[in-house]
């Protein structure tokens, strides 16, 4: 299985450009910080949820339903999901076809000591569509998670997509050099900037 930093990779090379990115908190956060750094694109479509384990995803709906001409894309953890696993059913009845529900399902709060979850023991496509999602895909592989993507991509949403991975990240990962202030003025400022065009 890959890490969770090499699926991070493959799905922001894959997104086309532009799309709304909502992270969850921790080492995820770091990482979609870290590599956009690293290839010289912006932060301004990304909003880094920092310190609120499990709110990503309404966070991401909030948006959804305000930009219902832009995707947004959940990048949500296992052990975030399953801390607020009534999110799901909100999601289900109230998002449009724009919410894109993306869990890296590592089996562990990697950001907090690696403690393990219950994610590899439930199946959160199951899950997802008794809650009202449209549709759900699984990947492991590299073919797996990029067909994964093209096909979350064109589906009707809400539409989820899990991906498992090993637990772990590097040990120099680094942290965002704005803080969550400075990342949320700067994002609301480029969606702000969308309505214009």
């Amino acid at each position: 299985m890959y890490k969770r930093q090499d699926a991070i990779e493959l799905i922001l090379d894959n997104l086309n450009s532009g799309e709304i990115i909502v992270s969850t908190t921790g080492k995820t956060s770091r990482e979609v910080y870290e590599y956009r750094k690293n290839k010289n694109q912006g932060h301004q479509n990304d909003f880094l949820t920092v310190g609120s384990m499990g709110h990503c995803s309404q966070i991401a709906l909030g948006i959804s339903l305000k930009k219902k001409d832009r995707h947004v894309y959940i990048l949500d953890g296992d052990g975030a999901v399953i801390m607020q696993m009534g999110s799901l059913s909100t999601i289900g009845t109230e998002a449009g076809n724009n919410l894109k529900h993306i869990i890296i399902n590592n089996g562990a709060h990697d950001s907090v000591g690696g403690q393990p979850t219950a994610g590899f023991a439930i199946n959160f496509s199951e899950i997802a569509k008794a809650n009202g999602y449209k549709a759900a895909f699984k990947a492991e592989t590299e073919a797996e998670i990029i067909k994964c993507i093209n096909e979350l991509k064109l589906s009707e949403g809400p539409s989820l997509l899990e991906i498992r991975v090993n637990k772990g990240a590097r040990v120099n990962l680094g942290r965002p050099e704005v803080s969550p202030a400075e990342n949320k003025i700067n994002f609301m400022k480029a969606l702000s900037e969308s309505e214009k065009i």
